[in-house]
């Protein structure tokens, strides 16, 4: 059995409907064998499937009844997702995610905390002019004390997000869908054939002039 499963991370950042925002989408194949077994599939196990034929329906469908299809196939594959798949992909966004908020966060600092500095000491340097008389600019003190507010305002805002964007969570994984995958060799037994002795050729080569 084929299954077809989507697991997701999100941050504690919030849409405009309250929704915690998911930043990592995952898609991933596990196949379950007939004792049991899960394993990954890689990412794209269906470029060696097809469907099945409809003369090949009738010897395919009996296949769908067997004992260990009616087990709890997807509880299987969820309890290898959590313990494989959700971690990993965790980790994997929690690096990127970490390495990206550090460098972003260095960025605003730097870059706020000097506006921030310059404006104080504007304000300053305009609130002694003012106080001497000597204060020409229409720039006042009050609204360069303003600005570095209005700074710190901004920089406390976005620290706070950055923050959020570090706290990750999993979401629990969901099994979409899947597929009962017959090997062509049994299914040649079922119709009475000769099982062929060779792989059929799954790839497309354009042949250019």
């Amino acid at each position: 059995m084929l299954v077809y499963l989507e697991h997701a991370i999100q941050d504690a950042r919030t849409d405009r409907a309250g929704n915690r925002r998911v930043i990592s989408r995952q898609m991933q194949f596990i196949e379950v064998i007939e004792d049991g077994t899960t394993r990954l599939a890689g990412y794209a196990p269906y470029l060696d499937y097809r469907p099945p034929t409809t003369d090949e329906v009738p010897f395919v469908m009996p296949l769908g009844d067997q004992a260990w299809l009616r087990e709890d196939v997807e509880s299987k594959v969820l309890a290898h997702a959590v313990a494989n798949i959700v971690p990993a992909h965790f980790e994997e966004i929690r690096k990127r995610k970490e390495e990206l908020v550090s460098k972003t966060l260095n960025a605003v600092k730097e870059r706020l905390s000097k506006e921030i500095n310059y404006w104080d000491h504007r304000a300053a340097e305009l609130k002694e002019r003012e106080l001497s008389g000597r204060n020409h600019s229409h720039l006042n003190s009050g609204l360069a004390r303003q600005r570095a507010d209005d700074l710190a305002g901004r920089l406390q805002k976005r620290l706070a997000e950055l923050e959020q964007e570090r706290k990750l969570s999993p979401l629990p994984p969901v099994v979409v869908g899947g597929a009962l995958i017959v090997p062509y060799g049994l299914l040649a037994k079922l119709q009475g054939k000769t099982v062929p002795t060779f792989a059929r050729e799954t790839s497309a080569w354009k042949r250019w002039p």
